[in-house]
């Protein structure tokens, strides 16, 4: 018996050993599977926006300084006043990330995270907690100076045709009599001009498509390369976060809110407001055509060109923001007037003779 005794003792096993025969496993380390990553989703609003923008800023750029006659005149003054000022903050962003989009480096890198959930959450609920965080994703640099390069250029045609027009209001009064005739119902056409301003353009079915192709890669949109170096402004760094969270999936139609909010940059809202205003102040006081013309030009092609530029911290020549002094200029403009500011006068001085 006390052998037997013996030997259950000797197999008997201890209480931590016994308690690991009833515990259980710790589980395998688990690998995260791929997702499939497909080709970027922009929301169908998104596109609308960038494609109004693209519209007016295509079709005011191709005023020319040619103009047979009054109506020519009033022609082009309804496409350079088209504009509203909302629908251009957000197209000019919403474009911006559909130029982003082109940049390859930039992309294949936000794909990288779009390849597992959680990181795909987590990169997604960064930017939408702040924008400025796609600024440590790599290749942001190379698609900021494509959204500088490509968006400048593009205002800076509509602020050269701005500057052609108004040059042409002053030239145009001494080779055309109609261009000093009095513009009929003054009143009518600064409130035609208004409602212009303040109803969004809808662009073209084709527009829309190409853009649409543009930012799932099945189309290339013409871009600019550039230089630019930080800081960007913010329209550049929400045109990328938009177009960060279309690789990602999370800029499609349902989440437009969140895309939508993104979108609205009111640090560039006093510019294009105070184009308008000097627009409007302009062709109050306007009264023959080659005024309108001067208005044209300068308030609603040349300012706005000025304020999209700035916008993205494109190279200036000129001041970046209008200013309600140049409206002064428009009443006062007569046949063979300069161009530019008379010179003060210089002052004489007798020398006393001794």
């Amino acid at each position: 018996m006390a052998v037997a005794v013996a030997l259950a003792s000797s197999f008997a096993p201890t209480p931590a050993v016994a308690f690991s025969l009833f515990k259980k496993a710790p589980p395998a380390p688990q690998v995260e599977a791929e997702l499939p990553v497909g080709p970027p989703v922009l929301a169908s609003q998104v596109i609308d926006q960038a494609a109004a923008y693209a519209m007016f800023m295509n079709d005011a750029g191709a005023i020319r300084p040619i103009f047979s006659d009054g109506a020519a005149v009033s022609g082009a003054l309804r496409v350079g006043v088209h504009s509203e000022r909302r629908q251009m903050q957000r197209g000019m962003v919403a474009y911006a990330a559909v130029v982003a989009l082109q940049d390859k480096a930039f992309t294949d890198a936000v794909r990288e995270f779009a390849k597992h959930r959680s990181s795909r959450d987590a990169i997604a609920r960064y930017i939408l907690t702040d924008p400025n965080y796609v600024m440590t994703l790599d290749g942001h640099d190379s698609a900021a100076r494509l959204i500088v390069a490509t968006v400048g250029a593009q205002a800076a045609r509509v602020r050269d045709a701005g500057e052609l027009v108004r040059r042409a209001a002053y030239d145009i009064q001494l080779k055309a009599k109609w261009s000093k005739k009095a513009v009929p119902n003054p009143a009518e056409r600064l409130e035609e001009a208004k409602a212009l301003s303040s109803s969004p353009l809808t662009p073209t079915d084709d527009l829309r498509a190409a853009l649409t192709m543009a930012a799932v890669g099945q189309a290339p949109l013409s871009v600019t390369e550039g230089s630019a170096q930080p800081p960007y402004t913010e329209a550049v760094i929400r045109g990328m976060a938009i177009a960060a969270l279309a690789v990602l999936g999370e800029a499609g139609d349902d989440h437009i809110d969140n895309v939508l909010a993104l979108m609205v940059n009111d640090g560039d809202g006093f510019c294009f407001n105070l184009s308008k205003l000097n627009l409007y102040q302009c062709l109050s006081v306007a009264k023959p055509y080659y005024e309108d013309m001067f208005c044209l030009g300068v308030h609603a092609m040349m300012d706005t060109g000025q304020c999209v530029m700035s916008a993205v911290g494109a190279e200036v020549d000129s001041p970046s923001a209008p200013t309600l002094i140049a409206v002064a200029a428009t009443a006062g403009i007569e046949a063979g007037a300069s161009a530019d500011p008379p010179a003060a006068p210089v002052k004489k001085t007798r020398r006393r003779r001794r």
